[in-house]
């Protein structure tokens, strides 16, 4: 017969250290017992460790953070699965993507049942008026993460202490959950007209990471090359060409992005992406879109039509969660 805890404590400390040009920070989190449908019922405690260190100086930064955790699955009702009635926060290691092959294809938020991930972020400023700074500068960031799956000694222990396993903070096994190198380069050419180039190569766990019909591991590289032209003070228009190339799950893919902002109320958007590298000529079918809004104070109308895939929508500088669709779609949102 299984016992349950009506009651699950929890216990944290931080610790933090700041200088004139660095910081350290650092937080460790205890949970008692808590069998549940994410563990298999099991009784091990959870635990988690999140360590974060920066150096910053004028035209230099770097960000270092590291990250343990393990059966730190915290619900309000211990049956329940996926990601509903989570009561804790379980940050991820990874850099949060808005451009659209990236964000909606192969997204990676955490493994709530427990992961050893590392990020690091490095940020270095052209100085202006040389031969690659020019006459504005160039920025150059480095960003690149990876999440792996805790090294366990499972226990044969089901009708003992149902312990499930043994492990400890930062035990690390030979499984990949994620990994992210992604570098950009941001230019200013004119007062009108700025640009920035960015490459991704991502691998994927798709038996981990259940967002796609793929298994094992899907590697992809991708390009995005975005601009913003101003016409007038209240006038822009932003775009975005966008190629990702892989050899797993659906191919290669394409995407545009075209942005035209009348400050400070009006915007209207075509997007476009396109799996022309689909096995199956049938899916080499074009998602395209086209949105137009208004804002106004905490306000927002947007009306949009075209055939939409499941994924991270961003248009006029909001991103959110959409369903599959095709057809006519309208939000209203609002901020009191």
């Amino acid at each position: 017969m299984l016992f349950v805890p009506e009651n699950v404590g929890t216990s944290a400390a931080r610790f933090s250290l700041f200088g004139s040009q660095f910081s350290f920070s650092s937080e460790y989190v205890y949970k008692i017992n808590d069998p549940s449908s994410d563990n298999g019922y099991i009784y091990i405690p959870g635990q988690a460790l999140l360590l974060n260190l920066n150096y910053f100086k004028r035209g230099f930064g770097v960000a270092l953070a590291a990250k343990s955790t393990d059966n730190m699955s915290f619900r309000s009702d211990r049956n329940e699965s996926l990601n509903y009635l989570l009561i804790n926060y379980n940050p991820a290691l990874t850099k949060p993507q808005t451009y659209l092959l990236v964000a909606t294809l192969y997204p990676y938020a955490t493994n709530i049942n427990g992961e050893v991930a590392f990020q690091a972020d490095l940020n270095y400023k052209i100085k202006k008026k040389t031969m690659l700074g020019g006459k504005y500068g160039t920025n150059i960031s480095l960003n690149t993460s990876v999440a792996l799956a805790p090294n366990r000694t499972y226990l044969n222990d089901q009708e003992g202490a149902r312990l499930g396993y043994e492990t400890s903070l930062f035990s690390i096994s030979d499984s990949l959950f994620y990994s992210d190198v992604n570098i950009a380069v941001y230019h200013k050419f004119t007062k009108k007209f700025k640009a920035k180039l960015t490459y991704f190569n991502i691998a994927f766990n798709a038996d981990a990471n259940l967002i796609t019909d793929a298994h094992g591991m899907v590697y992809s590289n991708t390009f995005v090359f975005e601009g913003n032209y101003k016409f007038t003070p209240k006038q822009s228009l932003r775009f975005e060409l966008q190629t990702l190339f892989t050899e797993q799950d659906r191919g290669n893919w394409a995407a545009i992005v075209l942005e035209y902002s009348i400050s400070p109320h009006w915007f209207f958007a075509l997007i476009d992406q396109y799996n022309y590298g689909n096995k199956d000529e049938s899916k080499q079918v074009h998602y395209y879109k086209f949105n137009v809004g208004y804002t106004k104070g905490a306000n927002r109308i947007q009306i949009g039509y075209g055939k939409q895939r499941e994924g991270i929508m961003c248009v006029g500088g909001v991103c959110r969660n959409v369903p599959a669709s095709n057809g006519f779609t309208i939000s209203i949102t609002s901020s009191f």
